[in-house]
């Protein structure tokens, strides 16, 4: 096992692995008691997340570069579902007594590996011994106009997903039986892709990340704008993955709708949308929004399950 390195040689190494070409408005990053940006005009946007091993991952799945990359999609998806272009970084990890310095890169790989693809820059953080793994990212946005909020969805607003959910759920079910194939639903799970909804941005009147499930996130928009939501069955099982991820849950015995309603995970984007901006570039349709007091539908049937609950 590779010798444990002190801190400040760790910092050191860490200043190396984030330094960027594209640190636009750090005046000063890693290696201070603090960073020191340059502040815009713009609105900042922040948000944290968490995650901690036995709760949010477990290490006998889940690589460090997976543990970091996948937290790293959680907290810029929420920067994104503001309407905001995520900036900046500020990571702190925890490692238990076991691990070395090896997982701790691992661990910034994978922060930077999803960084890099939207252009955002690391700019501190902090690091603890633990008995148990966490990491904690917080990232701060910037916003040119006004915030996309949940508590704005109008009635006869369309509903729309930027992708199918369910192939989360469908990794964490295979997981679960022991094994580790399709890889690429496997990898949906344990280190979900970020695409950036920015035609959803340009034309949302609410927009969230359904990171706790369909359901549930849909159910927030709802309640915040005092509406319903009506999802459409027909709509869904028209979407281009739905074939795919039916015969996966078939072949394991589970409901393809649980996993696309109350999976959770994907990291995808839920838009309400004027009927004037329709347009299939959008993602998929997926529903209506109707009068109503926070209920979400089935075809007309009130949905009593929900998705991921965080107590």
């Amino acid at each position: 096992m590779p010798l444990i390195e002190s801190e400040a040689t760790l910092i050191a190494r860490l200043r190396e692995l984030f330094n960027t070409s594209f640190q636009s408005g750090v005046e000063l990053g890693i290696g201070d008691d603090a960073a020191v940006l340059a502040v815009s005009n713009n609105k900042l946007v922040a948000t944290v997340d968490m995650a901690v091993e036995g709760v949010h991952f477990r290490c006998d799945w889940s690589s460090p570069f997976q543990i970091g990359a996948k937290l790293t999609t959680a907290n810029l998806a929420d920067i994104f579902a503001m309407g905001a272009k995520p900036k900046y970084l500020l990571v702190a990890a925890a490692i238990s007594q076991v691990n070395n310095s090896e997982v701790i890169t691992e661990l910034a790989k994978g922060i930077r590996s999803v960084a890099d693809n939207f252009k955002v820059t690391v700019i501190g953080g902090d690091l603890s011994k633990a008995e148990r793994m966490s990491l904690s990212i917080t990232a701060l946005g910037e916003l040119s106009g006004n915030p996309i909020l949940r508590s704005n969805a109008q009635v006869g607003d369309l509903l729309y997903l930027s992708a199918l959910p369910g192939l989360s759920a469908a990794g964490l079910a295979i997981l679960n039986r022991g094994l580790d194939r399709p890889r690429y639903v496997v990898d949906a799970h344990l280190n979900p892709k970020l695409v950036a909804p920015d035609k959803l941005i340009k034309v949302a009147t609410s927009l969230c990340d359904i990171s706790d499930g369909l359901v549930t996130d849909a159910g927030n928009i709802a309640k915040a704008s005092g509406v319903a939501i009506n999802l459409n069955k027909e709509l869904i099982t028209s979407a281009p993955d739905f074939k795919d991820l039916a015969e996966l849950a078939n072949e394991l015995g589970e409901d393809v709708f649980d996993w696309i309603l109350t999976g959770g995970e994907d990291h995808f984007f839920l838009a309400t949308v004027n009927p004037s901006n329709a347009s299939e570039e959008l993602g998929i349709r997926v529903g209506v929004v109707t009068t109503g007091g926070g209920e979400i539908s089935l075809d007309g049937a009130v949905i009593k399950k929900s998705g991921y609950q965080h107590f």
